[in-house]
């Protein structure tokens, strides 16, 4: 892998320059207040862009003292690439566990595939940018889990894709069984209102909670990720969301109360 410098020189001289997309960063400040940082297009070329935010990115956690994924980080701002033309919102949680970054572009086709090594959707354009050749994602995921740490990924097809990394280890996915009966979750009320939605039989993605239950997208995505890592939902192979067993025998539960 050649230096940061040389790597941005070769962007720069690329024929087919894809420009940076407009990024919004709310980053965590006291009392529960953030600060909001608008990233605008000013930059030369998209390695600019990469190499400045992933820095950016990095000097937050430091500031925290988080965990600090470099690979991971460099890794998913370069896939984002992707995703141009787009806009990008990237949070970090008050709790400063867990960092969020979504985009609005077009989606991962399967995103079953997504962490395989190989599976990439780089056109010739993209791979004048990174590298395109199917091991970011899996090496992004690697690098956080060897610091305790996990990477979600989610995407809404033609919406876009949203990646949560968690900065601190995951606790096992509860099993069928559990004790304590219904409240042994903890869940919300908009988090129980979603497993009602799903109990319907119809496959719910981001857009479609947010739609429904009339809030953001970036909630819902951490509302479905929360109630996957439980084991209340699962994934299927084409990348869609169904109420699990264990989620059913909660409901049951709840509406027992």
């Amino acid at each position: 892998m050649g230096a940061p410098g040389d790597k941005r020189a070769r962007f720069r001289e690329s024929e087919t320059p894809l420009y940076p997309p407009h990024t919004r960063v709310a980053l965590p400040g006291g009392e529960g207040s953030y600060e909001v940082l608008d990233i605008e297009r000013d930059h030369a070329c998209f390695a600019d862009y990469a190499a400045d935010l992933t820095d950016l990115l990095i000097k937050s956690l430091h500031d925290i003292d988080a965990i600090i994924p470099r690979i991971a980080l460099r890794e998913v701002v370069d896939n984002l690439v992707h995703a141009i033309p787009c806009s990008v919102s990237i949070v970090f949680d008050p709790q400063r566990k867990n960092l969020f970054i979504s985009d609005t572009g077009p989606g991962i086709p399967r995103l079953d595939l997504a962490f395989d090594l190989g599976y990439s959707t780089a056109s010739e354009a993209h791979r004048a940018y990174i590298r395109g050749v199917g091991i970011g994602l899996y090496l992004a995921r690697e690098d956080i889990r060897s610091l305790g740490g996990e990477l979600r990924l989610d995407t809404d097809h033609g919406r876009g894709t949203y990646v949560q990394f968690s900065l601190e280890p995951v606790p096992a996915p509860s099993s069928p069984g559990w004790p304590g009966g219904a409240g042994a979750f903890h869940l919300t009320q908009r988090q129980n209102n979603i497993l009602f939605l799903l109990s319907e039989g119809e496959s719910l993605g981001p857009s479609q909670v947010s739609s429904e239950l009339n809030i953001g997208v970036s909630t819902a995505h951490r509302d479905l990720v929360k109630l996957q890592d439980l084991g209340l939902i699962y994934l299927n192979s084409t990348g869609k969301r169904f109420l699990s067993e264990l989620g059913r025998s909660y409901l049951q539960s709840l509406l027992s109360l």
